[in-house]
């Protein structure tokens, strides 16, 4: 269960109309972090798990605004590292991640469609 504190949700306004919003979370190290594969899993690390702005007001600056504030806010909570997944092919939130706020590739997904 997520404590209300390690939660950051907020939304991006434009004249009192609602554009965008922003939802993470931080994920404390785990309390088994030495027996992980994976390194993250000992550090503290935000977890972005939507953001999302009106198609009318993409590159108007309303998800950079909404990313740099979770990233201030993690940064002030102790957290070392974001971590967020999108679509590899997308061809607005690749772009958007990758060369407008500084992120990088650093794993890929897989899923196969069973039905």
């Amino acid at each position: 269960m997520t404590r209300e504190e390690d939660r950051f949700v907020r939304v991006a306004d434009l004249d009192g109309s609602a554009i965008g919003f922003v939802d993470a979370v931080l994920a404390r190290p785990h309390e088994e972090a030495e027996r992980q594969l994976l390194r993250e899993l000992a550090l503290p690390r935000v977890l972005v798990n939507a953001l999302a702005v009106q198609r009318g007001h993409w590159r108007s600056g309303a998800g950079a605004g909404l990313m740099t504030a979770v990233e201030q806010w993690a940064r002030a909570r102790g957290a070392h590292l974001i971590t967020l997944d999108t679509y590899a092919t997308s061809p607005v939130s690749v772009p958007f991640y990758e060369r407008r706020m500084g992120y990088h590739r650093q794993s890929i997904v897989f899923a196969k469609r069973l039905r």
